[in-house]
């Protein structure tokens, strides 16, 4: 039965995927110089060194030229922004665009934290509630 299954055009067209679907590729930003436009990602489950266990891998998408900090498995949203500010960009300046595949929370957090940081004062407003934007809720009329 496997073999039939797995050699029918309509079995393999109908059959359910357990992986997630593929998204839409969209190509990423071209950079125009070093350090616009990074990547990180982290190394996990090494060997516990001097109490770390990860490395942070920031790769500039310009001159393919890398950077390794250390860091620890269980790294905060405000861990990373400092390791950020530490390592990374006070060696290179902000980049205009950071890659990062780690969850919602997480990004969401990092930003906030990386606010603070800057002296970026984050104003949140609820939907469709005119009083906190209004300018700009009148500019969306215009467009």
């Amino acid at each position: 039965m496997k073999q039939y299954v797995e050699g029918c055009d309509q079995c393999q067209k109908m059959k359910n995927r357990a992986e997630m679907p593929a998204g839409k590729l969209r190509p990423n930003k071209v950079s125009e110089r070093s350090w616009q436009h990074i990547s990180v990602d982290f190394i996990t489950k090494l060997p516990v060194s001097k109490g770390y266990d990860s490395i942070l891998v920031v790769c500039d998408r310009f001159l393919k030229m890398s950077h390794f900090v250390v860091a620890t498995e269980k790294i905060t949203a405000e861990g990373l922004a400092r390791l950020f500010r530490n390592n990374v960009w006070k060696l290179y300046r902000l980049p205009e665009s950071v890659i990062l595949d780690r969850g919602p929370q997480f990004v969401a957090g990092l930003t906030r934290e990386l606010n603070k940081m800057l002296g970026i004062e984050t104003k949140l407003s609820m939907a469709y509630y005119p009083q906190t934007d209004k300018q700009t809720k009148r500019i969306n009329q215009e467009l």
